[in-house]
């Protein structure tokens, strides 16, 4: 069996902004208990009342359910291949309407998962152009991918494209000069959050945009935040194009979590330069990009989301976290 930490952040919501301009910094020290279920590679986690659905990357199942009323494992979802039923990894998993979808990437398609019964149906199928798929607004859904006309695409109920919105960021001085194919590869999305009241926040590595509608309903880029300097090298082969972030810049953003008052990104401070490694971090912005604080937490934290009472959960190997104090 292995153990995984579940990392309970209850008092992430009264950081204040300092008047200088500097962040407010907060270390974070978390307690721990323990829980068993056997889990390959956590991936990515998201949340439905109590529940914790763990997308598996290694594991015999595709989704691991983990109750956050006592820690025990409810159920395990999906079953990985080919036949019928059957999808292949990896995934993208999220909550839309108080169901649980899968978008298989290799499969270009989007299931629905019965949450009484297990069952995988299938619901539509996307461009191949697609990379990501994300729950939006209505029956629409917001992709990020490989466009050659804008960085975003939105999708209908049948996975038809009926809108484009977005550029790539230029935010380093030479990035204007290298082709859309390489911009593209170095800018693919890390994080996303949609708010009905806000808009949409989505960030890379290294850029924090926030898209709003405008006066015709359509989305429009609101503000776009340098969360952290970068420069990279490239291969230009089109589609194939590959990059590397140079060696004395931060790694940058891993995900991103909202509630319709913050926005907060978990953040890799580190570079390969770094002769020790440090903690990932917790950043707190509102949704006019300011940066509110960061949270310092006792241990590295790989993966995060937000539960629906504005609790932070994460899993670690081996062990599992409880409770924090701050």
């Amino acid at each position: 069996m292995k153990y995984i930490y579940l990392l309970f952040l209850f008092c992430l919501f009264g950081c204040t902004r300092t008047t200088n301009k500097q962040s407010n910094i907060k270390n974070i020290y978390l307690e721990q208990s323990n829980i068993q279920d056997f889990i390959g590679l956590p991936i990515q986690l998201t949340t439905l009342d109590s529940v914790l659905f763990i997308n598996d990357f290694y594991g015999d199942s595709l989704i691991h359910c983990i109750s956050l009323k006592d820690n025990k494992p409810i159920a395990k979802l999906g079953v990985k291949g080919s036949g019928p039923n059957e999808v292949l990894s990896p995934l993208y998993i999220f909550i839309k309407e108080d169901s649980l979808f899968m978008f298989s990437r290799p499969q270009w398609t989007l299931y629905n998962i019965d949450l009484q019964g297990g069952k995988v149906k299938k619901k539509i199928t996307v461009p191949m152009e697609v990379s990501l798929l994300f729950p939006f607004q209505d029956n629409l859904y917001f992709c990020s991918g490989m466009f050659d006309d804008k960085r975003f695409w939105i999708l209908n109920s049948l996975g038809e494209k009926v809108a484009a919105l977005g550029d790539y960021p230029l935010l380093w001085n030479e990035e204007a000069h290298i082709p859309l194919a390489v911009r593209r590869m170095f800018h693919q999305v890390r994080g996303y959050g949609y708010s009905r009241t806000k808009g949409v926040a989505v960030t890379d590595s290294h850029v924090l945009d926030l898209y709003n509608k405008n006066h015709k309903g359509e989305y429009i880029l609101k503000k776009e935040v340098l969360l952290s300097a970068y420069e990279y090298d490239f291969t230009d082969k089109g589609i194939s194009s590959q990059t590397q972030l140079r060696s004395s810049f931060m790694k940058g953003a891993i995900n991103l979590a909202v509630t319709d008052d913050y926005i907060y990104i978990l953040f890799d401070v580190n570079s390969q330069e770094n002769l020790k490694r440090l903690n990932n971090e917790i950043w707190k912005f509102d949704w006019e990009g300011n940066l509110i604080c960061k949270y310092k937490p006792n241990i590295d934290i790989s993966l995060f989301t937000l539960s629906s009472c504005n609790v932070f959960i994460t899993i670690e190997q081996p062990k599992l976290i409880r409770n924090i104090r701050v």
